[in-house]
C-alpha cells in the first residue's frame, strides 16, 4: 500500500503534464481515485504513453527516392504516443500466410501529428516490396510502440555530433535533424552519408536544405558506385574518407553516431578503430542482417548458396531450411512466431537455445555472456551452417 501511495503522489505532482502527454481528455477530478482503483488507472497511463500494440493507418505515400518512399501513418487506436527522435517500430504482417515483423525507423520529428515509417526496397526482399508497392492509403497495420536506445541523451553525447549514415540508415538521423529544426539546434552536426548511387539519395533536398537553412548542420555525400562523370566524393565510409571530411580535430570532439546496412558498419568500425577513437564515445545502430551472408567470409566454402540443412525444433518436429537464411525467417515461414523487435541480433527478443548443431553470427551481433555459456543464440541473426536442434522460448 505504501507503494500505492508514493506512486499516486507522484502521479498527482504531475497531472497535469501526464495528462497532456497521454492525450487524456476526461476531467482532471477523475485523476482524485481511490487507491482500489489505482492499477487500473496507472495501466491506462502507461499504455497511452508507451502502448505495447497500436493502429497505424497509411494516409499518404511520399516517394523519397527511386528505391525508397515514406509510409506517413496516423494512430487509429489512440493518441500517438511520446518518442525520442532515433527510435523505431516493428510492424506486423501477414503475407502469403506468414506472420512476420520487421522494424523501421521512425523519420518524423516527435511532435508530429502522424508518424512517418521510410522504406527502402530490398531487392528480392520480402515484406519491404509489398510496403513499398502494393500499401494502398487507407491500409491499417499493426505496429508496437517507439523502441530503442540509438538517440541524443543531452547529459552524456555532449554538443558536437558526427551522424555516419548508409542508405537508409539516414532515417533515424531525419528524426533527429527534423527535430532540432523544429526547435533551437542543442548541438553541432556534420553528417557523412554513404550511398551506392547519387540518384538515390534518401532525402537529399531536404538534407541540402537544411544545411542552407542551419549553419550547425553541415553534411557530405559520399558514393561508392558513382557513374562515370561524378564530380562529388567517391568511396567508402573508411578512415581516409572519415579525415577529409570531418576532420580529426572534428572527430577527437565529438560523440559519433553511426547507422547503416552490416556492410557499411565493418567499414566504419575498421576505421574508427584504426583511428583511435573510443568506444565510448560511440553509438551504434544495426541495421538488418547482411543482404547475402555467403559473401562473408564466415561462410564456409564448402556449402553452396542454395545449401539446406534439417532444422528441428523440441517437441514440434523438422524442417528443412535455407543456410543462408536467418533461422528466425525460417522458423515464421514454417509456422513458428517466436517474439522479436530488432531483427538485427541487438534486442535479444527471441533468444532461443542451441540444443545441437552450428550456426554462424554476422559481424556486429552481440550476445551477452551469460547467452554464451547457456548455448542460446538470436534466430534472428544466425545462420545454421549444418543440422540443428532449437528449444523455443
Amino acid at each position: 500500500m505504501r507503494a500505492l501511495r508514493d506512486w499516486g503522489e507522484a502521479l498527482a505532482r504531475y497531472a497535469p503534464l501526464l495528462r497532456k502527454l497521454a492525450g487524456f481528455t476526461e476531467p482532471a477530478e477523475t485523476w482524485d481515485y481511490p487507491a482500489a482503483t489505482f492499477r487500473d488507472q496507472r495501466a491506462r497511463l502507461l499504455d497511452r504513453l508507451h502502448p505495447d500494440r497500436m493502429r497505424l493507418r497509411v494516409e499518404r505515400i511520399l516517394v523519397e527516392s527511386p528505391s525508397a518512399m515514406t509510409l506517413r501513418t496516423v494512430r487509429t487506436d489512440g493518441p500517438l504516443p511520446v518518442f525520442r527522435a532515433g527510435q523505431y517500430v516493428n510492424l506486423f504482417v501477414e503475407l502469403q500466410g506468414v506472420r512476420t515483423a520487421r522494424p523501421f525507423s521512425i523519420s518524423s520529428a516527435p511532435g508530429s501529428p502522424w508518424l512517418d515509417l521510410t522504406v527502402r526496397e530490398v531487392q528480392g526482399g520480402f515484406v519491404s516490396p509489398w510496403l513499398c508497392r502494393e500499401v494502398p492509403p487507407g491500409t491499417e497495420i499493426e505496429s508496437t510502440g517507439p523502441q530503442g536506445s540509438f538517440h541524443y541523451e543531452p547529459l552524456v553525447d555532449g554538443d558536437r555530433l558526427v551522424f555516419l549514415a548508409g542508405g537508409s540508415g539516414i532515417t533515424p538521423f531525419m528524426s533527429m535533424l527534423r527535430h532540432c529544426a523544429r526547435t533551437r539546434w542543442p548541438f553541432r552536426v556534420h553528417l557523412v552519408y554513404g550511398s551506392r548511387d547519387p540518384r538515390d539519395v534518401i532525402f537529399g533536398r531536404e538534407l541540402a536544405a537544411l544545411s542552407r537553412a542551419h549553419p550547425e548542420f553541415t553534411w557530405d555525400l559520399v558514393v561508392s558506385e558513382p557513374p562515370p562523370r561524378w564530380r562529388g566524393r567517391a568511396g567508402l565510409l573508411d578512415a581516409a574518407t572519415l579525415l577529409a571530411t570531418v576532420g580529426r580535430e572534428g572527430l577527437d570532439a565529438s560523440r559519433v553516431f553511426v547507422c547503416g546496412p552490416p556492410r557499411m558498419l565493418e567499414t566504419v568500425r575498421a576505421a574508427l578503430r584504426d583511428l583511435g577513437i573510443p568506444a565510448h564515445r560511440q553509438k551504434w545502430e544495426l541495421f538488418g542482417t547482411p543482404d547475402d551472408i555467403t559473401r562473408s567470409d564466415l561462410w564456409p566454402r564448402r556449402l553452396g548458396r542454395d545449401a539446406e540443412v534439417e532444422v528441428t525444433v523440441e517437441g514440434h518436429g523438422s524442417f528443412r531450411a535455407r543456410a543462408s537464411e536467418p533461422l528466425l525467417n525460417s522458423l515464421e515461414r514454417h509456422g513458428f512466431a517466436l517474439p522479436s523487435l530488432c531483427r538485427s541480433g541487438e534486442c535479444s527478443l527471441c533468444r532461443t537455445r542451441l540444443k545441437k548443431g552450428r550456426v554462424i553470427v554476422p559481424a556486429g551481433v552481440l550476445l551477452r555472456q551469460s547467452d554464451v555459456w547457456s548455448g542460446h543464440i538470436h534466430p534472428c541473426a544466425s545462420y545454421p551452417i549444418e543440422d540443428v536442434i532449437l528449444r523455443l522460448p
